[in-house]
């Protein structure tokens, strides 16, 4: 009897440590880390600065040069002229043609990064730069123009030049009438009808009221910009190169499909018309 007591109670003693072996909770298994991966570096910047827009603007403001402002050091001296709408009083008399004008005006040349000054410094030297002001309406049909300045404004390249034309206009009557001509000295750039009425009223002088007087130009002065020789724009990592050019219309009623040519008014884009005229 006591042998099956014995049997018993060490039956009992399993089963026990079975039942409280299966409650136990379950060890947590340690999760395998993830392999991280390194970031993918981006491709090295080596590609020098490329030019995204040129934009021309008329400019009041004063150039800093020691000289008058009509010349007499760099741009043609209005002397000898009959007419002008030069803004400024030189030593000869004319016929002012109002509003007398600025021969001022900016190129606004901006780059797809920022440019580096230093490096770029060359933009600096008047030497570095051709710009001409050309428009087939005008007596001279293609004009140098005057460099005044640079500044590096982030991805912006700014030019400050100066135009006048400064010359004769001689016309013919006709019926036997002998030809008559007219000196005159035309400052700033033609962006707008009032403009191209002005110039007419300049370069023909006393004989605008006649129906032999040239006409008024039907489009805006484009104005041409050039780096010349070895003169380099960098960016900020030192990428650079040479040879940059580019052009734009002064055209003030603005719009980004114009006819070639730069028109006034170009019946199939109707932002090009000026409401203010």
């Amino acid at each position: 009897m006591k042998k099956n007591l014995w049997v018993l109670l060490a039956l009992s003693a399993l089963i026990a440590m079975f039942v409280i072996a299966g409650c136990a909770p379950k060890p947590t298994p340690t999760p395998t880390p993830t392999p991280t991966t390194e970031p993918t570096a981006p491709p090295a910047d080596t590609a020098a600065p490329k030019v995204v827009s040129t934009e021309v603007f008329k400019y009041y403001g004063a150039v800093g040069n020691s000289c008058n402002d009509c010349g007499y050091c760099d741009l043609p001296s209005v002397e000898g002229a009959l007419y002008s709408n030069c803004d400024c009083d030189p030593d000869t008399t004319f016929e002012k043609v109002l509003p007398l004008t600025s021969q001022n005006f900016k190129i606004v040349i901006t780059f797809d990064e920022n440019i580096d000054s230093l490096v770029s410094s060359c933009i600096y030297n008047p030497a570095s730069w051709e710009i001409f002001v050309k428009n087939a309406g005008r007596v001279t049909k293609s004009i140098p123009a005057i460099f005044r300045s640079a500044e590096i404004n982030g991805k912006q390249i700014i030019v400050t030049a100066s135009i006048m034309e400064n010359g004769s206009l001689t016309l013919i009557p006709g019926y036997g009438v002998d030809p008559v001509t007219n000196y005159f000295a035309f400052c700033g750039l033609i962006c707008n009808l009032n403009d191209a009425k002005q110039y007419a009223a300049v370069v023909n002088g006393p004989y605008a009221i006649y129906s032999f007087a040239m006409a008024a130009p039907t489009v805006a002065d484009e104005v041409t910009w050039k780096l010349l020789g070895s003169c380099v724009v960098a960016d900020e990592l030192g990428n650079l190169t040479c040879g940059y050019s580019g052009s734009d219309c002064c055209l003030e009623a603005t719009c980004d499909t114009c006819e070639e040519g730069c028109p006034f008014d170009d019946p199939t884009c109707v932002t090009c018309e000026n409401p203010c005229l």
